[in-house]
């Protein structure tokens, strides 16, 4: 796949046809006089599904200039049934953003949401065309899809740290990796010396780095990660007070506030007994409920962050400028997290129940 936009001259030399039949497909007529085979409108209808080609209706109308419209897609459904939701302080870092550079903000929503995901290739790739370029959330994207967008060189940049091949994928994510490590000298300092990791062992990228973390962090101080996965939270919060924990670290995805409540009911109190730290906000947090020690991720200035990359982005795009112009010179934007004082940390009192191995 060639990296630069995709036109119609590539679509018709794929589909062995003129530019202009192509034209014609996309229009759905043709002059008088002119006939399109069932065949070929097939053959030029597969090589624009199969090269994600745009006809961009704004752009052309506009003679090839850019629209000042940037897009948002989202991998899971944007605005929940209940709650705030994940993306809602993306989005407000996203519009702040948007009024400082002057350019308006299209939410892609016609992709339907299947077995709670979307997918760019359920009916999204003639979408993008509308845009200048897009950003990207989600906690379930499809790494194909992303490597298309990287091959056609369409501007976007991903909310969230992502690998890629040759690091050439743009994101700003959070550092939850030295985030995590801190942590871990919050709890040492304190007295605690027993800390656990409680939580699902996911390959999403922030599980990864969470535990990269939390791994590094025990190491440097001379600690054994200990690992307890959750799977039923009565059974994790019995593990946790068998396994005579001091201090554990949850990320806020796996239940916390129902695993502490399970590790209070067998006699554990938090956080006199037991320390807690989310290694970030609760994604659905309680009216009223706990205010939990740890550290928080900085979403907003991320969406905010993020919708300044792609516009440079987008500025440096070579497909619409007849001069190139240079790369932005940081295509991966890590920021840090907060950390958050809280009230389920507390100092370490006498002894671990049980004696730390090496």
């Amino acid at each position: 796949m060639p990296r630069h936009r995709i036109t119609q001259a590539d679509v018709a030399t794929i589909a062995g046809v003129s530019q202009a039949t192509v034209s014609f497909v996309l229009n759905d007529s043709a002059p008088a006089g002119v006939r399109i085979s069932a065949e070929t409108k097939q053959r030029v209808l597969d090589a624009i599904r199969i090269t994600g080609y745009s006809a961009n209706p704004a752009a052309q109308r506009l003679a090839g200039g850019l629209t000042q419209i940037l897009g948002v897609f989202t991998y899971e459904s944007t605005f929940p049934r209940s709650g705030r939701g994940f993306y809602g302080n993306f989005l407000v870092g996203i519009e702040h953003a948007a009024e400082q550079l002057g350019v308006d903000i299209l939410l892609f929503t016609s992709a339907r949401v299947v077995d709670g995901r979307r997918q760019l290739t359920r009916d999204g790739w003639q979408r993008l065309g509308v845009a200048d370029g897009c950003l990207l959330l989600g906690q379930q994207e499809d790494r194909g899809e992303l490597q298309h967008l990287l091959d056609t060189n369409y501007p976007f940049v991903f909310i969230g740290k992502r690998g890629s091949d040759r690091g050439r994928l743009p994101y700003v994510g959070a550092d939850y990796v030295s985030a995590t490590t801190r942590q871990i000298e919050r709890l040492v300092a304190l007295g605690h010396r027993r800390i656990g990791y409680v939580g699902l062992r996911g390959t999403d990228q922030p599980t990864l780095d969470r535990i990269e973390g939390y791994r590094l962090g025990m190491k440097e101080r001379g600690l054994t990660a200990r690992f307890v996965e959750l799977d039923d939270v009565g059974a994790t919060a019995a593990e946790i007070v068998d396994q005579g924990f001091t201090a554990i670290l949850v990320a806020p995805e796996n239940y916390p506030d129902e695993l502490v409540d399970e590790v209070e009911r067998r006699g554990t109190r938090v956080p006199s007994d037991l320390s807690v730290l989310l290694l970030g906000q609760p994604h659905h947090p309680r009216p009223g409920g706990r205010a939990w020690s740890g550290f928080s991720i900085p979403r907003e200035e991320m969406g905010a962050r993020a919708l300044h990359l792609l516009s440079r982005l987008v500025a440096a795009d070579t497909s619409r400028a007849g001069t190139r112009r240079p790369q932005p010179p940081e295509l991966h934007q890590m920021l840090a997290c907060v950390d958050v004082e809280g009230s389920t940390l507390a100092a370490r009192d006498g002894a671990d129940h049980r004696t730390e191995d090496a």
